[in-house]
């Protein structure tokens, strides 16, 4: 399939809910020399299809792009065959939303870390933004620098996106 083709987590949730385990993106996708918005995008996607169950098989290279931090999403299938990461089974990036809060558990690289975000400040919208590759306001800018340097964001330029992956609504 092709990357814009399916548009949001909707799109995404359709294929799990008709019986899809996974997508096969096509083409050949090389991180550093993607626009900033198509690789941000990219990165939703591969977000939101953990999110909803679904493998994403795709062929691609990482270059100087530090993928440390992508370990919990499907890894590209570099032209030699091999991936470009090692997706551990324990290595999980996964929010839940509370009434005024977004609870991030981290265990990527390493033992557990819980980071708490208040959800009205204005750079946890990235995290909540169903929007993949959105621009990053003024107001969110300095907040996605704290964001980006925890792990909890993926950056391009003026776009960005949440990396964890998005559970449900806590009922309290």
């Amino acid at each position: 399939m092709e990357p814009r083709s399916v548009e949001d987590r909707a799109g995404l949730v359709l294929l799990a809910r008709t019986g899809y385990a996974g997508v096969r993106l096509s083409g050949h996708h090389v991180m550093p020399s993607m626009p900033e918005r198509d690789l941000v995008a990219l990165i939703g996607l591969l977000r939101d299809a953990r999110g909803v169950g679904l493998r994403v098989s795709w062929s691609g290279e990482c270059g100087d792009l530090d993928a440390r931090r992508l370990r919990h999403l499907d890894p590209p299938r570099r032209p030699d065959g091999t991936f470009a990461w090692s997706p551990r089974a324990d290595a999980q990036l996964l929010a839940r939303r509370g009434p005024t809060f977004i609870s991030v558990d981290d265990t990527r690289l390493g033992p557990r870390r819980r980071i708490v975000i208040d959800r009205s400040a204005p750079e946890a919208s990235l995290l909540e933004a169903a929007d993949w590759g959105r621009e990053i306001t003024a107001a969110e800018r300095s907040g996605t620098d704290r964001l980006a340097r925890d792990g909890l964001v993926f950056t391009a330029g003026d776009h960005g996106v949440g990396l964890p992956v998005r559970q449900g609504i806590w009922c309290v």
